[in-house]
């Protein structure tokens, strides 16, 4: 019983301190973002606090990968397809969203290297201003393929819920909403980029609110086998 309770305790943590690791980064990121107009040509003045910023987003989705795992083993003992399904899709979107953010400093630095190069020449300027885009479109897409599956690891998460005890149909739907509001953004920013941020609310909350759930449940009698 000790045990299970160290593991809710800590999967409480790890889920709340992704959402606080997460805050910190949000507007480092939007500062140094490299999407931006202009992106390579600041590159080089915003170099330092872009590769806090990768820390920071990979910190998160390891605090994050550790608390989805445990709320696998809560759910497994009721809904096992499901809680296995639902698990499976949230770290997939959760590391592809880390592939993307750490792809932004490890293929944009070197680029910015060669553009800002004293011996660059026009024509080699231009060539990198092509790779330059076409990098950010691969690293787009791994932002957008790994933010979709991490909403319907939501949504499969949520229908899990129904079935186990410590949970609530409330808290499950709220689950299923976070993950279809956030798979629409998702979906929108093909259109419009910016729609990309009702995932980023739709994540941060359910790790702020099932966070302190999970943590919550360490406190009391109940046991993770269900």
């Amino acid at each position: 019983m000790e045990n299970e309770k160290s593991v809710l305790r800590w999967g409480g943590r790890a889920g709340l301190l992704a959402f606080i690791v997460w805050i910190l980064e949000m507007p480092v990121y939007v500062y140094v973002d490299p999407f931006i107009t202009g992106g390579l040509m600041r590159f080089p003045d915003v170099k330092v606090a872009l590769a806090i910023s990768t820390i920071l987003c990979m910190t998160t989705a390891f605090l994050s990968i550790a608390f989805i795992l445990v709320l696998y083993r809560i759910l497994r003992g009721t809904s096992q397809a499901l809680a296995l399904y639902g698990s499976v899709l949230s770290i997939i979107g959760l590391i592809g969203v880390a592939l993307s953010d750490a792809a932004t400093f490890y293929a944009f630095a070197p680029l910015s290297d060669l553009y800002h190069a004293p011996a660059a020449t026009n024509e080699a300027q231009a060539t990198v201003v092509l790779l330059w885009k076409a990098i950010q479109g691969i690293t787009y897409t791994f932002t957008f393929v790994g933010s979709l599956f991490l909403m319907i690891g939501f949504i499969a998460l949520g229908i899990a819920m129904f079935r186990a005890p410590v949970f609530s149909r409330r808290l499950g739907w709220v689950s299923i909403i976070l993950g279809v509001l956030g798979g629409v953004g998702v979906v929108a920013s093909l259109f419009v980029f910016e729609a990309i941020g009702i995932m980023f609310i739709a994540d941060l909350i359910f790790l702020l609110l099932f966070g302190r759930k999970v943590y919550s449940l360490s406190k009391g009698p109940r046991s993770l086998k269900t």
